[in-house]
């Protein structure tokens, strides 16, 4: 039900519904799959009620996918490309093919070799959908929002998004590790499928981190970061995020983990055209986030707040002090063949600072949830049952837009390995 997010590492349920997704001890493998789903779609223009607009449907998937497992002494790879054709029985003209792709390259080890004790991962995933996703539902890795990702809901417009990051984290002693990253991303639409309540922007953004974390217990670590974002949109404008958090990990029991940070931004730049929408030259604004993980033999549940400024792609460019609020769970229902699988998501923002026109203030409030069973018949053939509903509040200044969506959907996916 991903909006024609596909499949990529760091997959819906950290990979519990997709049987490709294997755990490789040594050695190399590809694992083509193939997806076939049917379901019935109340809103797939993601438009409030327009005179004309027949917004629901019913909707044939077909989506293959080869993911490439390697392990080997220095380095893994785990890499997925894959693409998802739909079928619209009433909507034909919305028929489509978009595509995704994604690689997790951990190469700790490798590094291991110049300094005993680093680790380092990269990774990249790419998507090309009409279907904008306006969260990234089921993921349960990261503890943050991705940036373009925090409910904010386009209407259906071919839509390509590339995310890059790396992490580094090498010791200093045998207490303090030095810690960095690096992220980078765009977002670039193309044509649209319905009208659209504003302008959608195309952007770009880069952010930078680099700090320290000591492990002060076998329990607890601690971490102090410096933090430098640059988000651009062109003639629209650009502006830049710097500054701290402060963090607290702490591993609860060996099936419960909580990780926190707490900070501010200082914001500064020209957004809407060259006009500073900040109330001021520095604004300062709280960033932070909160994840909390229960996992166990049968049971994954994770719940993750942030906050943080993050820039809109709608309308007029603008900052926005975004709050995003999500809650997964995984539970194994009585056999080891049936899983049950639940997400709830929450995004709520609004422009920080004054805009440079009067009245075009945006805000957003997105509420949503889905959820389902998934029953192996082998570890290669899985069944699924889902439900989902999402509901959308967008507004600039007083001309606001609302509506929902309702998905209820049947897949099948076969692995062949």
């Amino acid at each position: 039900m991903g909006g024609g997010m596909g499949s990529v590492p760091g997959t819906a349920y950290g990979g519990a519904t997709d049987p490709s997704s294997l755990q490789l001890g040594e050695g190399f493998r590809i694992i083509p799959s193939v997806t076939v789903g049917e379901r019935y779609d109340s809103n797939v223009f993601f438009a409030p009620k327009t005179p004309g607009l027949k917004r629901d449907d019913v909707v044939t998937t077909v989506a293959p996918q080869v993911r490439g497992l390697y392990a080997g002494d220095l380095y893994t790879v785990n890499a997925t490309i894959g693409a998802i054709g739909e079928y619209y029985a009433q909507n034909s003209g919305l028929n489509y093919v978009g595509t995704n792709a994604g690689i997790f390259l951990d190469m700790s080890r490798l590094a291991s070799r110049l300094r005993e004790g680093t680790r380092l991962t990269v990774s990249d995933t790419y998507m090309y959908t009409p279907q904008p996703p306006a969260f990234l539902t089921g993921n349960l890795e990261g503890t943050g929002a991705h940036p373009f990702f925090t409910g904010i809901q386009a209407a259906r417009v071919n839509m390509q998004s590339n995310t890059y990051n790396a992490n580094i984290s090498t010791p200093l002693n045998r207490v303090v590790n030095l810690t960095g990253s690096y992220a980078s991303g765009f977002i670039k639409f193309g044509e649209s499928k319905t009208a659209q309540r504003g302008t959608l922007l195309n952007m770009t953004y880069q952010t930078y981190t680099a700090g320290l974390s000591a492990a002060t217990s076998a329990q607890d670590t601690l971490s102090l970061n410096f933090i430098s974002s640059e988000f651009d949109s062109g003639f629209q404008g650009s502006f830049t995020t710097r500054g701290g958090v402060a963090g607290w990990s702490h591993i609860f029991s060996p099936t419960v983990t909580l990780t926190s940070n707490a900070g501010v931004s200082l914001i500064d730049g020209t957004v809407a055209g060259g006009q500073s929408t900040t109330a001021a030259t520095s604004a300062v604004a709280p960033k932070g986030n909160l994840a909390l993980l229960w996992k166990d033999m049968t049971t994954a549940v994770t719940f993750t707040y942030s906050v943080g400024i993050t820039p809109t792609f709608i309308g007029e460019s603008q900052t926005v002090l975004s709050h995003v609020v999500s809650f997964v769970l995984t539970q194994q229902m009585g056999s080891p063949q049936l899983l049950g699988t639940a997400g709830l998501n929450y995004g709520h923002g609004s422009q920080f600072g004054s805009s440079s026109t009067p009245g075009s203030a945006f805000s957003f409030t997105t509420y949503g949830g889905v959820g389902g069973v998934t029953y192996k018949f082998t570890p290669k053939t899985f069944l699924s049952l889902t439900y989902g509903y999402s509901n959308f509040d967008q507004g600039f200044g007083v001309q606001g837009y609302r509506f929902d969506r309702h998905v209820a959907q049947m897949s099948i996916t076969q692995a062949f390995y």
